[in-house]
């Protein structure tokens, strides 16, 4: 019920990135009971998160939709059930049964059983590794002819570091300053942390499971790239901010390298 797609290309790359809230495929069983229109659906979930995750070899990218099972959220708020869950949205016409919420809670504790064996064989070959946890989030929550929300509390890039110590905090300032003022099309990426995101549930998990083995970093891309109301991708400013993406986690890397030999 829950479909990722596994690419685990590189062992010798140490960072694995995922797009968690990527899909929109609803099982029927669920789809007959939603409460929203796809059109709603999709503005909530995080298309084209994949192609983020695309940039690096190793990646996993959710294709169910959250509003089927929420991987970012804790069991007990994984599956929406009242508009409270989710943004105020009548998300079901009725109750879920609880034999179908029983399943879907079944699939969501499944799937962390699925990453928590990746991660680990994942560091069979590093000491340490990096989890890119990507997302994306709205900006024109007023209507699609009315103006974006002021860019003061909208960052282009949020580096949400709620979920890691504040003693690795430069090190996630480092990618930041990577990240921030590159040109795209006619602005230059305002590239900030802890600013309306700090990390969901998953980073928390990946970061208390694995202690400091793993570092999970939860990244927001403001809906620049896309037209939210409507889905249809810009393909000139989403390849471009792809690329300065990749450029910077990989310097980044070399970065983060560098200073471990130093050390």
């Amino acid at each position: 019920m829950i479909y990722s797609d596994i690419y685990l290309g590189d062992n010798k790359f140490p960072v694995l990135a995922f797009a968690l809230h990527n899909g929109h495929y609803m099982p029927e069983e669920i789809l007959q009971n939603c409460g929203i229109d796809e059109a709603t659906r999709l503005r909530e979930e995080d298309p084209y998160t994949n192609g983020f995750a695309e940039c690096f070899p190793n990646r996993i990218i959710v294709q169910t939709s959250r509003f089927a099972v929420d991987l970012n959220r804790s069991p007990e708020k994984a599956v929406y059930q009242k508009p409270e869950d989710a943004w105020g949205l009548q998300v079901r016409k009725m109750p879920i049964e609880n034999k179908l919420y029983t399943k879907l809670r079944k699939v969501y504790d499944d799937w962390y059983r699925i990453i928590h064996y990746q991660i680990e064989r994942f560091l069979q070959n590093h000491s340490q590794i990096i989890v890119l946890d990507l997302h994306s989030y709205n900006h024109r929550r007023s209507g699609p002819d009315a103006n974006p929300d002021s860019q003061i509390n909208n960052p282009d890039i949020i580096l949400g570091r709620n979920n890691l110590p504040e003693s690795i905090y430069p090190i996630i300032d480092n990618l930041r300053l990577l990240l921030d003022g590159n040109p795209l099309q006619n602005i230059n990426l305002d590239c900030r942390s802890d600013i309306k995101f700090s990390g969901g549930y998953f980073s928390r998990w990946v970061n208390q499971t694995f202690g400091n083995k793993v570092l999970c970093l939860a990244i927001e891309f403001k809906k620049i790239f896309m037209e939210e109301w409507t889905g249809e991708l810009n393909l000139s400013v989403y390849s471009q901010l792809k690329k300065i993406f990749q450029t910077a986690v990989l310097n980044w890397m070399c970065e983060i390298t560098s200073l471990k030999n130093k050390g």
